[in-house]
């Protein structure tokens, strides 16, 4: 077959990877987000001492999911991603499922390090691997690639809620609330072997060693995490916090909070793709602005909204937060060399990740204190306040995004100062080859 050929058949294989990476980053939320609706059913069946140590569990997991990033991003960048993404899922698989088999507080832990570094390869590779495949309309790759983070946030704790009390099999004496992880977790090592088989890595066109980041950038990088890590935080923070809350202010069980918590992440499976596809060139970082300040408008009400109203309220807060990801990764993406993505969004998880994986531990502490007043919901308005605050801090990240330089700029003048804001995203989403 000629080169010719072969890059006119690759367009179907690059398709189907991205599906394939799409459904992998839902996989990898979902295992992210699984034991939050369940944080009272694990506390009384370990007899732990407070929310505070089940948050722990998650808060574990995303400390070491986001530490790794900048190793996994500089294994990405130098080696085949398909078979990082694939091992990395495989790897945050049997951790759950053991998860689902052991009693021992202490060996959950552990587990919750083993699922961490199987998906701290997940955003590095994805996020260089995918853009790769659709050079010529990267950022909406990375919109649709957003979706699975939509898909897992919504799958996830609705699937756990629901499991946990309706799972009727009793096999090795596991307890409610690991019957969803012995599930969902046996459900990723089967994807992850599909994945194996079906994903294909995309070439690469230059410097295949992994060359040097340019001057400027980490630090320019570690700024914009810096920034974006207070929206991070409120993210992450809030999920826990929405289920501490509806269970402990409002009296739901684990399966109504699942399911609502789920529910407040549908809509973001459609907004990551959309925002990035109604903000091109100069509209992507005004709209992060609006984005960001809508979410902190939204989160501040929670705590007064009757709880007729509190899904909408949180799905609106969720939906802003959420869709802010694809339009601030669209925007960073864009302005980097192919070359050298997986380290800039390892060098971005090492700042932004870290802070907001503390969130559900924060949260847990927090509503400790709150003692017989847990059962109020206007005394968790300092903590949805706070949450709102730091999305407004937020937006301070968009004037150093635009330092990074001009939308699809790969050579010498990548990060000099100019006005990145003219450039006009193309229309169509376009396989490499």
């Amino acid at each position: 077959m000629s080169q010719a050929s072969r890059r006119a058949a690759a367009g179907p294989r690059s398709v189907l990877t991205l599906v394939l990476c799409t459904v992998l980053h839902a996989f990898t939320h979902a295992y992210g987000t699984l034991l939050v609706p369940l944080y009272l059913l694990i506390v009384a069946d370990l007899k732990l001492g407070g929310v505070r140590a089940a948050s722990l569990i998650v808060t574990v997991y995303g400390l070491v999911y986001c530490m790794g990033s900048y190793g996994a991003g500089i294994v990405a960048d130098r080696t085949n991603r398909k078979t990082l993404l694939g091992l990395g899922l495989l790897a945050n698989a049997a951790a759950l499922l053991l998860m689902g088999l052991t009693r021992r507080y202490e060996v959950v832990l552990a587990l919750a390090v083993l699922a961490g570094v199987g998906g701290t390869f997940f955003h590095p590779a994805a996020s260089a691997l995918v853009p790769a495949h659709f050079p010529k309309s990267p950022g909406m790759a990375i919109g649709l690639l957003g979706m699975g983070s939509g898909l897992g946030f919504f799958a996830g704790p609705q699937y756990a809620g629901w499991r946990a009390q309706a799972a009727g099999w009793h096999l090795w004496q596991v307890a409610a609330w690991q019957r969803p992880c012995v599930e969902l977790g046996g459900a990723g090592l089967v994807f992850g072997a599909l994945f194996m088989c079906l994903a294909r890595e995309a070439p690469r066109r230059e410097h295949t060693e992994g060359p040097a980041l340019p001057k400027g950038l980490p630090l320019r990088i570690l700024a914009i995490g810096g920034v974006l890590g207070l929206r991070d935080f409120a993210g992450v923070a809030g999920l826990s916090l929405a289920s501490i809350y509806l269970q402990k202010a409002h009296g739901l069980d684990a399966a109504r909070t699942g399911l609502i918590v789920g529910e407040m992440m549908l809509l973001s499976v459609l907004v990551n793709p959309l925002a990035v596809f109604l903000t091109p060139g100069k509209r992507r970082l005004p709209a992060l602005v609006v984005v960001l300040l809508a979410g902190a408008a939204t989160a501040s009400v929670i705590p007064y909204a009757p709880l007729r109203y509190t899904l909408l309220v949180l799905c609106a807060f969720q939906t802003c937060q959420m869709g802010s990801y694809g339009v601030s990764d669209a925007a960073m993406l864009e302005r980097v060399s192919a070359n050298v993505r997986g380290r800039v969004v390892g060098l971005f998880l090492i700042v932004a990740g870290t802070f907001s994986s503390t969130g559900p531990w924060v949260m847990g502490w927090w509503t400790d204190q709150l003692g017989v007043r847990a059962s109020d919901p206007q005394a968790y308005a300092p903590l949805f306040g706070s949450l709102g605050a730091m999305m407004a801090l937020a937006t301070l990240s968009t004037p150093i995004i635009a330092r990074l330089g001009q939308r699809g700029s790969t050579g010498k003048d990548e990060f000099e100062r100019i006005d990145p804001l003219t450039e006009v995203m193309p229309a169509t989403l376009e396989p490499a080859g």
